[in-house]
């Protein structure tokens, strides 16, 4: 474990530092766009440093479940990252096997992987997702 500053500490002091002083004072169209996007990226990444390890174990213990797969989760999130990006590849190809075509399974999968886009949009997007829902009203 790190000391202080943590990892999510240091993005939120460089977003906070591009927004708020760097921005105000930034005239050329180009380098401005650049900065919110910059800034953009940073709050992303903030936001998926606090959910990431949770939302692959979610992930995971959902892709098991459905694919039938008997093998724990691993504890280092790199490792669980690359058996979620695994089992994504199978489920894919069980899929264009036609395995949930029938209306039940179909259905059911469509529901799990609506969860998936919500969790990933609130990571990705919040706004467009808050957006999206007071659409849907």
């Amino acid at each position: 474990m790190h000391d202080r500053p943590t990892a999510a500490e240091l993005l939120s002091a460089v977003r906070q530092f591009l927004e708020a002083e760097l921005l105000p004072d930034l005239s050329d169209p180009r380098l401005r766009f650049q900065t919110l996007v910059a800034a953009n990226v940073l709050a992303i990444v903030e936001r998926e440093v606090g959910v990431e390890d949770q939302h692959l174990r979610e992930e995971w213990d959902w892709l098991a479940r459905l694919l039938l797969l008997t093998q724990p989760g691993p504890e280092s999130t790199a490792e669980l990252r690359r058996l979620v990006q695994s089992a994504n590849v199978q489920l894919c190809s069980e899929i264009r096997k036609g395995q949930f075509d029938a209306p039940a399974e179909f259905l059911s999968l469509l529901r799990e992987l609506r969860k998936g886009v919500v969790r990933k949009l609130e990571v990705a997007n919040p706004r467009y997702l808050a957006f999206v829902r007071a659409e849907s009203r």
